[in-house]
């Protein structure tokens, strides 16, 4: 073994986790690419994994997916990266060849696989690229991007599958039901994408107050039934956006929509908790629009680019802690107390 290349973070088992050093950089194969990683943000999968496990980890694993850094070698055969390049990754890489793929959903083939799941993660000092990702064009270029910033790529992708299925001269106001890391990540994309209206509800302490911070509205849990109308002109929001994972408050949220809105169920609820009882005539009657989004694709982590591009500053505020890979447990005890919004490792 040759003298160690930096630490990296390896999943064992729920609660082993260990931080164990990197003894020699990866070889890499025909097709694939070698990032030297920059940064790599913690993600709430990270957090639950740790926690609880994950059956899609095959372990021992390095963990970690949402990254940034630079391509460092190129496998045989590789054509559209090159060396120096600084990207992020599409990092849910579907088989290339169904039904779903071949209609660019990416995200919903059967046979997904992902970085640190299936693959070595990014929470390692490099990350090899596998070739079906790499032939997929999953990298995705940042430019001269911050590294930490440009880490939010990954779980900003997801908010924009989500916005961006709701026709943009429609928003004028959203309402959005928790302000955990993604809620407040998709609060900063609706705002950065001209949204004036943005109303926010959580419970109080220091996301609220971070939020509010932030110029954000924050109502508490108890107030918005009596205040959803006068915070949306009087007749309900054009978006109601669903970050929390709690079965009463996805149950009355198409409540809080105008007649034509729209309503997001982003968050998932456990399994044994999932079905809602609803009242089906508030969306036969008000002719809402109900849908669902998980993971992302390569051209919702481009438009995510694209926005951090444009104003990087703006989502800055959401990175409240930068941390070495050896503080990986650090920073699952700043999760716990509620101290974070997103924190990003570094090697």
């Amino acid at each position: 073994m040759g003298a160690s290349v930096g630490n990296c973070v390896n999943y064992y088992a729920p609660k082993d986790v260990r931080i164990e050093e990197m003894n020699e950089i990866p070889k890499i194969s025909i097709g694939e690419v070698l990032v030297k990683i920059e940064a790599c943000a913690v993600c709430g999968t990270d957090v639950k994994s740790f926690v609880n496990g994950n059956p899609r980890i095959k372990p021992p694993q390095v963990m970690g997916h949402e990254l940034c850094g630079t391509i460092v070698e190129l496998g045989k055969g590789v054509a559209n990266y090159k060396i120096g390049q600084r990207v992020t990754m599409a990092t849910t890489i579907g088989c290339g060849d169904c039904y779903y793929c071949n209609k660019g959903k990416t995200n919903m083939c059967r046979s997904a696989e992902a970085m640190g799941f299936n693959y070595a993660g990014a929470m390692a000092p490099y990350a090899v690229i596998p070739a079906k990702a790499v032939k997929q064009n999953h990298l995705v270029d940042v430019g001269d991007l911050d590294a930490t910033v440009a880490s939010l790529s990954e779980p900003m992708s997801c908010a924009m599958n989500d916005i961006n299925r709701v026709p943009e001269e429609e928003l004028e106001n959203v309402l959005i039901l928790g302000l955990g890391p993604l809620g407040m990540l998709h609060a900063v994309c609706v705002r950065e994408k001209g949204v004036k209206n943005i109303v926010c509800v959580e419970f109080p302490g220091k996301r609220s107050d971070m939020a509010r911070d932030m110029g954000l509205t924050v109502v508490a849990p108890d107030e918005i039934d009596g205040k959803f109308k006068e915070l949306s002109n009087g007749e309900g929001f054009d978006l109601v956006l669903i970050t929390a994972p709690n079965n009463g408050v996805q149950s009355k949220a198409p409540m809080y929509a105008r007649k034509g809105g729209y309503v997001s169920y982003f968050a998932s609820l456990p399994v044994g908790d999932e079905m809602l009882s609803m009242n089906s005539r508030t969306i036969h009657y008000n002719e809402l629009v109900l849908y669902g989004t998980s993971d992302s694709t390569v051209k919702h982590v481009q438009a995510a680019v694209a926005l951090l591009r444009k104003n990087p500053d703006g989502f800055k505020p959401l990175i409240t802690h930068v941390m070495p890979f050896s503080d990986f447990h650090k920073a699952m005890d700043e999760i716990k107390a509620g101290n974070a919004v997103k924190i990003v490792l570094v090697p």
